[in-house]
């Protein structure tokens, strides 16, 4: 594994659970969430989305750790400008993370699976990068706002009025437990999901 130091952990940097992170391949970026379980990494993805078949295309994919919920939700909801993102040469190919992250994997991506809805894809850290950061302790706000967004991301697709209820539970956590950046970011959620 490249640039990282090495942990005993198989999921190392992630955790057991679902990790939410920004994903990149090549220019394109989106939130999607890295499946840590069973000593298997991996993610589910819409077929239909553009994620989906450049992965397929390209076999690799970075996984932007960043804890910043307005970049969050601009990554859901619109494409980002290439200067948001840096060129690096991995495994003798050029791959693209986001330059404002904190920590960036990048992984082999293995079709698993193809169902009519979605793509199983197993992941295999091969370039790992930690920035030295501060702890970011539990927030309520952040979490929800992370809830919300990847809510509204089906709500603007379908306007299901049970996913417009979880968004304004969320909405109204944001609101008690969020800090500035967290209200920042429900403000452009808001006008993305009008």
């Amino acid at each position: 594994m490249g640039v990282g130091s090495v942990n005993s952990s198989p999921f190392w940097p992630m955790q057991e659970g679902i990790n939410e992170i920004i994903a990149t391949v090549g220019l394109h970026a989106a939130p999607i969430g890295v499946i840590c379980r069973d000593n298997r990494i991996m993610m589910a993805v819409f077929r239909t989305s553009h994620t989906a078949s450049l992965i397929e295309e390209s076999g690799l994919v970075v996984a932007n750790i960043m804890h910043d919920p307005v970049f969050f939700v601009r990554a859901a909801f619109s494409d980002l400008s290439p200067e948001e993102f840096i060129e690096m040469n991995v495994a003798g190919r050029p791959v693209y993370r986001i330059s404002s992250s904190l920590s960036w994997v990048v992984y082999r991506a293995t079709i698993d699976q193809k169902t009519e809805q979605k793509l199983l894809i197993s992941l295999e850290p091969i370039e790992t990068k930690l920035a030295q950061s501060d702890l970011v302790p539990i927030n309520r706000g952040r979490n929800s706002i992370i809830e919300a967004a990847v809510h509204g991301t089906r709500y603007i697709l379908t306007r299901d009025p049970v996913l417009k209820q979880m968004i304004d539970h969320h909405v109204s956590l944001v609101k008690r437990c969020g800090g500035k950046r967290d209200l920042e970011a429900l403000c452009l959620l808001e006008k993305f999901i009008a």
